[in-house]
């Protein structure tokens, strides 16, 4: 049967060639889109989670949602107190917190880049360090927080906007987080070059770059939450302790959602890895759907060209069909016959389809990456191919090829021997 259905299709060369093509056409945008499915998202999440560990849940007072200019301006009611922070601490499956605290006045840094002095206002936040431990470059350098310079940690997303925007735009060279780790500057709390009106004179401290992180806020420098304490303690001696946001590690990822609910009853508001997991996989469950249509309908119009396809040979093999009735083949073996050459055929285009999707990605890959901007966390590849994808896909051509050709087999096992013979 393999045999007669492999000798049929060499010897209409340019139609199964034809045929063929379309399959693996349609193969292999299907893959494509897949990968490049697989790719966004392993991407995505991993940057989520360089935000946070999938344990990890950070809570925000309810009308704390302005963060920023709250902090700012000092609207204190808008944040979480100690006695918030008791509370969070008793919950069930709660491991540890770790409270953010912002230096509650007027900051700026003078910052020497490139042998150009300039200076710009900052904020000062304050974080337990043992929260940051993974994103320390220079951990020896953070041991000692007592004493100047004080270590310090940048926002991962300021290095990037300065090597996406501000570098290109004023030729200036790109440099990554382990060219500037290390490096001391001066802190001027209580200073300012947006609102001088409004400045204190205060001594300069020392601080030093030690890490780079995705957890701490994007306009200022983070310092360990003792400096920042006693800096508030130094500019308003009667300074209570508030937190903007307080982060929480729980001890299983299952009992995350379970935490946040409790949280939230509390009228609090929740966010979470977890949380922006989901709702990325949500969404983008629904664009990968859109997409897949789109290859399965060409796949569809591919299955119409084989349907077609063998309707033609039927029409022009019924005295090949008459004969093999003749001498004494059923209805059953001549079905067998078409349904295993259009199998052949899937099988051959999901095959080429594969190879070509693979062979493509590797040129997309690279012509998208070298234009991807130099951020921290580049991803490796944009596409994604995995082993249980590629058997599937080429399955699935092969039933597709099959089922299209099932109507035009059928037909050719009722012809009648006499009736194909006499045409």
């Amino acid at each position: 049967m393999f045999l007669l259905a492999k000798k049929n299709l060499l010897a209409q060369k340019g139609r199964t060639i034809l045929t063929t093509i379309g399959v693996a056409i349609g193969t292999a945008s299907l893959l494509g889109i897949l990968a490049f499915s697989n790719g966004l998202r392993t991407a995505v999440i991993e940057s989520i989670t360089n935000k946070g560990s999938l344990t990890q849940l950070t809570v925000r007072p309810k009308a704390g949602e302005a963060g920023f200019l709250r902090s700012f301006t000092q609207l204190s009611e808008n944040s979480l107190k100690p006695e918030d922070l008791k509370k969070l601490q008793q919950l069930n499956h709660v491991e540890a917190t770790y409270p953010q605290i912002n230096y509650e006045n007027l900051s700026s840094l003078p910052i020497p880049p490139l042998g150009q002095s300039f200076q710009t206002d900052s904020m000062i936040f304050g974080l337990p360090f043992e929260l940051l431990e993974e994103d320390l470059i220079r951990p020896e350098l953070a041991n000692n927080s007592s004493e100047e310079p004080y270590p310090a940690i940048i926002s991962r997303r300021i290095v990037d906007l300065y090597n996406v925007t501000v570098a290109p735009t004023n030729s200036l060279p790109s440099f990554k987080e382990e060219d500037i780790s290390g490096i001391e500057f001066i802190v001027l709390p209580g200073q300012s070059t947006f609102l001088p009106q409004f400045s204190s004179e205060g001594p300069s401290r020392k601080a030093r770059v030690v890490g780079f992180s995705t957890k701490v806020d994007l306009v200022g420098i983070t310092l360990p939450i003792d400096v920042v304490r006693q800096l508030n303690q130094e500019a308003d001696p009667n300074y209570e302790e508030k937190y903007p946001k307080i982060f929480l590690e729980v001890d299983e990822e299952t009992n995350v959602p379970i935490v946040a609910e409790q949280i939230e009853s509390l009228g609090y508001i929740t966010s979470s890895a977890q949380e922006e997991i989901q709702i990325f996989e949500q969404n983008f469950r629904i664009i990968t759907v859109g997409l897949s249509m789109i290859s399965l309908i060409i796949l569809f119009v591919s299955g119409l060209t084989i349907a077609n396809t063998f309707l033609s040979a039927v029409n022009e093999r019924k005295e090949e069909i008459g004969i093999l009735r003749a001498v004494g083949a059923t209805r059953t073996h001549i079905q067998k016959i078409f349904l295993t050459e259009a199998a052949l055929l899937g099988l051959i285009g999901g095959i080429s389809g594969t190879i070509i999707a693979y062979l493509a990605g590797f040129a997309v890959d690279a012509i998208a990456l070298a234009s991807f901007p130099d951020v921290s966390h580049k991803p490796e590849t944009l596409l994604v191919y995995d082993l249980p994808t590629i058997i599937g896909i080429i399955i699935f051509a092969v039933i597709l090829s099959t089922v299209f050709a099932f109507i035009p087999a059928t037909r050719a096992a009722h012809l009648k021997p006499l009736e194909a013979l006499s045409e």
